[in-house]
């Protein structure tokens, strides 16, 4: 397959896994076929790491459902490309209309994650949300594929979405096989090293990982953590961690442009999430060769092999993930075997040429005819 008009649809390309699974998938593609963005609102940070000849259009979308958007893109991306591949809740109605408005032969949706905001309270979200739901159905009628990033979020789409199970399917997240940042040695007295990759949002539950860490210091005085992200939980974290009088033995990095320097550094990676689907950052890690400690909910036990790569606990349980943590902290050789298991099984099944080989597939074999509503 050469030569493909290839267009991702996404809210925007601010900091986050979909986005960066999107930016990977993009910049290769675009060695083979011509590519482009749109983002329905704004381009965001991300949109800079994008290969040069990939352009990208903001559509200026603002809060809550825009009407006329479907119709406004459609027009414009008329007989302008071979596939259109929308990304995320998000972008699932306006995008896909739009793709059925312009004529674009192959439609792809990938679902990053589960809905936001949780399952609403009150007669009326819920009634929006089932109508919601109604079109969101209607709408996969027109896609030729829909992909889910894990088995976990396959399963939860027909229980939530209405969405037949047999429409969907599963391609894993990728990341690329370049070589990390380059491991130092250890400085003598240089306690354990812990650290966290993500947006500092409620889902996330960094709450229970400082909790977890305040256990750990009582035993391994010398051990750190960095928080490197940033987001909306970030004021009540730095007062947690003031509260739980962690002192210097956290830090708050922020976003930082040379993860893979930090994660060489570290010595086991932390994921406290409520949920989630095939984390990148996760993936970055095992690439780093980092064993990982992580919560057992979605797409994570498709990712970390428990007691091999990785430690899984339960969701919410500061103490099982203190155990966690105490147990890499006290087992140096423990750590060195998971090290090579991780890099070992995110080299064999989560790297970016199968990622993007499996959505290559999709663009040029189109399944089955689509209904005729349009």
């Amino acid at each position: 397959m050469t030569g493909m008009r290839i267009l991702h649809i996404i809210d925007t390309l601010d900091f986050g896994g979909a986005e960066k699974v999107l930016v990977a998938l993009a910049n290769d593609s675009a060695r083979r076929h011509t590519v482009q963005v749109c983002c329905l609102r704004q381009s965001g940070v991300l949109a800079k790491e994008l290969a040069p000849g990939i352009e990208v259009q903001a559509m200026g979308k603002g809060d809550g459902d825009d009407a006329l958007l479907p119709w406004r893109l459609g027009r414009h991306i008329a007989g302008q490309f071979d596939v259109v591949h929308t990304h995320n809740w998000a972008t699932f109605i306006e995008g896909g209309l739009a793709a059925v408005i312009g004529g674009i032969p192959t439609r792809v949706h990938t679902v990053h994650g589960p809905y936001g905001g949780g399952t609403p309270s009150g007669a009326l979200p819920r009634v929006k949300r089932q109508a919601r739901h109604l079109i969101e159905r209607a709408v996969a009628t027109r896609f030729q594929h829909i992909v889910a990033v894990s088995d976990a979020i396959r399963r939860y789409i027909p229980d939530t979405v209405g969405i037949p199970f047999d429409r969907l399917q599963t391609i894993h997240n990728g990341i690329a096989g370049r070589a990390a940042g380059q491991r130092m040695p250890k400085p003598a007295g240089q306690g354990m090293r812990f650290i966290s990759v993500g947006r500092l949002d409620a889902i996330k539950n960094h709450q229970m990982m400082l909790k977890a860490f305040a256990s750990v210091l009582r035993q391994h005085p010398n051990a750190t953590l960095q928080l490197v992200g940033d987001g909306p939980c970030r004021e009540d974290l730095e007062g947690l961690a003031r509260q739980l009088k962690l002192g210097e033995a956290i830090e708050f990095a922020g976003f930082r442009s040379d993860i893979p320097d930090q994660l060489a550094q570290a010595d086991a990676f932390l994921l406290s999430s409520h949920y989630e689907g095939v984390s990148i950052a996760v993936l970055e890690a095992m690439r780093a060769g980092l064993p990982v400690i992580a919560t057992d909910v979605g797409g994570l036990p498709e990712t970390v092999e428990h007691g091999q790569s990785g430690l899984l606990t339960p969701d919410d349980d500061a103490t099982a993930f203190a155990q966690s943590m105490l147990r890499l902290a006290g087992d140096e050789a423990l750590r060195h075997s998971m090290s090579l298991a991780a890099l070992a099984h995110q080299q064999a099944k989560f790297s970016l040429e199968r990622m993007v080989q499996s959505y290559e597939h999709l663009y040029s074999h189109p399944k089955g005819p689509v209904t005729p509503w349009a």
